[in-house]
């Protein structure tokens, strides 16, 4: 029989981050539309990566029915190098620690392109690849994931885990980079080479998010006036994370996009107001409405 579902043929969504949802905050994850099912687990950022395991913080699994699609995945918030508790809990408080003196030691980048770093990209790779920081800005950087490797066979406990970040770029508009280190849990310190991965789909940290919304109330009245109206705790919103796979509109392959949805509670003897549905494009700094 042929499939007649329509599939979207620009912005594939795919299911990897849900984070669980509370009054304010958001809840959501990469979408799935009609007819996809992934796997439970991300797609690795490089050919590498398929021979590590996939653990995305802080553990917390959610299932989501999409298109009536059943659909397991983790949540994955950005993690700051105070927070101990999110750790993986597999790991031994050593292995937490050394884990977090490595953490602290690479939470300010001095420039963006790291020195010595392993260029991997499955497509051609942008000609300037040593993009320095302007002299009175720093590089900004986002944590989205902690992925330990699998213990190898009679092994007992996890030795090495990758740590995955995600810097924008500094030129405005321009897609930025995925930078991933292979950390030693015995000790702490770095083993083999920085590699740093363009064109890579990279989760949405916490962070990134907080900053869409606060794009989303800056430049749709709408939104802006659900909040004036109302406590913060009562609007809620709900967020997709698109993979733009070629020129959309706007939106570009690399760009830093998410589709949020903003639902209110009702005021006094007012009906519910209408969902809004928005598309922020982080990397350009836009805000369009979505009628889908």
């Amino acid at each position: 029989m042929m499939d007649t579902t329509k599939r979207p043929s620009d912005e594939q969504q795919q299911l990897i981050s849900p984070r669980p949802g509370t009054p304010g905050r958001g809840v959501g994850g990469e979408g799935s539309w009609p007819g996809i099912v992934r796997p439970p687990h991300p797609r690795p950022l490089s050919p590498e990566a398929g021979e590590r395991g996939d653990y995305a913080l802080p553990f917390a699994s959610l299932v989501l029915t999409i298109a009536g699609a059943a659909l397991l995945a983790l949540a994955a918030p950005g993690l700051h190098a105070g927070d101990k508790d999110q750790l993986p809990s597999q790991f031994s408080k050593e292995q937490k620690d050394n884990l977090l003196r490595f953490l602290q030691q690479h939470e300010k980048p001095d420039r963006y392109i790291p020195a010595g770093a392993k260029i991997v990209s499955s497509q051609p790779v942008p000609t300037n690849t040593k993009v320095e920081s302007p002299p009175v800005k720093t590089i900004k950087q986002y944590m989205v994931q902690i992925t330990p490797h699998r213990p190898v066979p009679g092994q007992e406990e996890v030795q090495r885990a990758d740590v995955v970040y995600y810097r924008p770029n500094p030129e405005k508009g321009k897609p930025g980079i995925t930078v991933r280190h292979t950390v030693d849990l015995a000790t702490g310190n770095q083993v083999g080479p920085t590699e740093v991965l363009f064109n890579s789909h990279t989760p949405i940290s916490h962070e990134e998010l907080a900053e869409a919304v606060d794009l989303a109330r800056q430049k749709t009245p709408v939104i802006e006036e659900l909040y004036k109206q109302r406590e913060k705790s009562n609007v809620r919103w709900e967020y997709l994370q698109l993979m733009i796979n070629r020129k959309h509109g706007a939106n570009e392959p690399g760009d830093r996009v998410v589709r949020l949805v903003f639902t209110a509670s009702a005021i006094k003897d007012q009906a519910e107001p209408m969902p809004t549905r928005v598309i922020v494009n982080l990397t350009k700094g836009t805000v369009t409405s979505d009628d889908r």
